[in-house]
């Protein structure tokens, strides 16, 4: 609330009480002085001279009041950032300025103001594109546990997996990863992840124990299905390349697309740009109209087409 804004909910008084205060001394010196002082010019001067400061004083106080709530607007800006505390942490951006002041050394100003700059550009980014840059694999593991954590009863996780030896191996970030997928399919989110496989390595794929808990027989409320790649490079090759490296999106909201680097640490980047989300939605429901339930025992022929799920 602006002081302008508490001056005009107190009333026309309120607002220009100097000015009203004045104009009634003024009335009553002039009323004193047409009775008692026979209408002296010196006493009318007076209660004009007294109605004028009354008047003067009212535009005095309404400018300062102005003056006031122009100064006070960084304050309200501020006030709305620090609203933000707990979806924020705005201690750290302070420690971060801290830090940064603290260094006072010359040699250091370039090396100090080029982490600023890099810092800015993350920023910008994620503020104007919506799209993190690479998270490392630690970083990329914890992001997934957060949005699984994250997911209640009717929500959804819809993943494309290319089932690389790197994404899914005997880790403990990947049974951590798998614990995470069972406990939001648990709480009654759907979990759905269409694997891509080379018709050579799916019979040996689905012994794997993170894959056999996405099959039918496994009842893990994890739903799996698998396209063979070899039948997906005749039948649709374009769209391998629009999977990239796989994908996870969250309730069409947020999503990660895969990475690997050469050494096959699993990494990835987070986006929430609208673009991004609604091609990992058309990418899912055309993948599974190709796509059969995950079983331990499957065909690698796709078997008759899945209707797409166009409630998503």
């Amino acid at each position: 609330m602006t002081v302008s804004g508490t001056a005009r909910r107190g009333g026309f008084f309120s607002q220009y009480r100097e000015a009203v205060v004045g104009f009634v001394i003024a009335v009553g010196a002039e009323a004193a002085n047409y009775f008692y002082f026979n209408h002296s010019p010196a006493g009318s001067q007076l209660a004009l001279i007294v109605a004028i400061v009354g008047l003067l004083l009212a535009i005095l106080r309404f400018a300062l009041q102005q003056a006031i709530s122009e100064e006070l607007q960084p304050v309200r800006k501020l006030a709305e950032i620090v609203d933000l505390q707990a979806e924020s942490n705005v201690d750290l951006v302070d420690g971060l300025l801290q830090r940064y002041l603290s260094v006072t050394e010359i040699e250091f100003r370039a090396v100090k103001e080029q982490i600023v700059i890099d810092a800015t550009e993350k920023l910008r980014r994620i503020a104007v594109e919506k799209r993190s840059d690479s998270l490392q694999t630690t970083d990329y593991y914890e992001w997934l546990f957060r949005q699984f954590d994250a997911l209640r009863p009717g929500q959804y996780a819809h993943a494309v997996s290319l089932s690389s030896d790197e994404e899914w191996n005997d880790s403990q970030l990947e049974k951590n990863f798998l614990a995470k997928n069972l406990e939001a399919a648990g709480r009654g989110a759907t979990v759905a992840r269409i694997f891509i496989v080379e018709e050579h390595r799916l019979a040996k794929f689905i012994q794997l124990p993170p894959i056999k808990a996405h099959t039918v027989e496994a009842a893990t409320g994890l739903s799996g299905y698998y396209i063979s790649r070899d039948y997906l490079e005749r039948a649709d090759r374009g769209v391998l390349t629009d999977i990239g490296e796989g994908f996870i999106e969250f309730n069409g909201q947020v999503g990660l697309e895969d990475l690997f680097d050469p050494e096959g640490r699993a990494r990835g980047q987070v986006t929430m740009l609208r673009s991004d989300l609604d091609k990992m939605r058309r990418i899912y429901l055309r993948l599974m109209n190709l796509a059969t339930p995950l079983t331990l025992q499957p065909s690698v022929e796709p078997a008759r087409p899945i209707a797409p799920d166009t409630d998503r």
